[in-house]
C-alpha cells in the first residue's frame, strides 16, 4: 500500500514551512504534488511528506471493526441505529458503570443483554410485562 494520486499530504521540509497539497501523480518513490495555496507543482520523495490519505487507508485496513467516520455500506456487520427511551435514573447508573470501566463497550453490552432476554423469552414462552418486571 503506497501513495496514490489524489492523496492529501503535508510537505515536511518545504522552504515555506508545513505546506499542504494533493498528490497529482506517483512515479516510483517520487510524488508530483500540487500545493494547496499557490497551486505550484513540486516533485518530492514520498518520505518527505506526511500522507494523511495513506494513513487513513491503513487505519481502515488494520481496524475494520471501528466504524467511526466510515461511509454507509462500509461495515462488516449488519446493525441498525435505534432510539430508546430509558428512565433517567437507570441511564445515569449505566453511565456511572461505564465511566468506572465496568461497561467497556456500550453497544456490545446492550446486545448481550437483549440476546439474553430474547433467549429467555424463547425458552420459556413467557410474555414480558413491564409493570410486573419493573423494580
Amino acid at each position: 500500500m503506497g501513495p496514490e494520486a489524489g492523496d492529501k499530504v503535508k510537505l515536511k521540509n518545504h522552504h515555506d514551512g508545513a505546506v499542504r497539497g494533493v498528490v497529482e501523480a506517483v512515479h516510483g518513490d517520487q510524488l508530483l504534488v500540487r500545493l494547496e495555496e499557490s497551486g505550484e507543482l513540486v516533485v518530492t520523495g514520498s518520505a518527505s511528506v506526511t500522507n494523511f490519505s495513506l494513513a487513513a487507508r491503513k487505519a481502515w485496513k488494520n481496524m475494520p471493526h471501528r466504524h467511526v467516520g466510515r461511509p454507509k455500506g462500509a461495515r462488516h456487520c449488519d446493525r441498525v441505529s435505534v432510539t430508546l427511551r430509558i428512565d433517567r435514573e437507570l441511564w445515569e447508573q449505566f453511565k456511572r458503570e461505564e465511566a468506572e470501566g465496568r461497561i467497556r463497550d456500550r453497544t456490545a453490552t446492550i446486545n448481550v443483554w437483549f440476546r439474553e432476554m430474547l433467549d429467555r423469552l424463547e425458552r420459556t414462552q413467557d410474555r414480558i410485562d413491564a409493570a410486573k418486571n419493573h423494580r
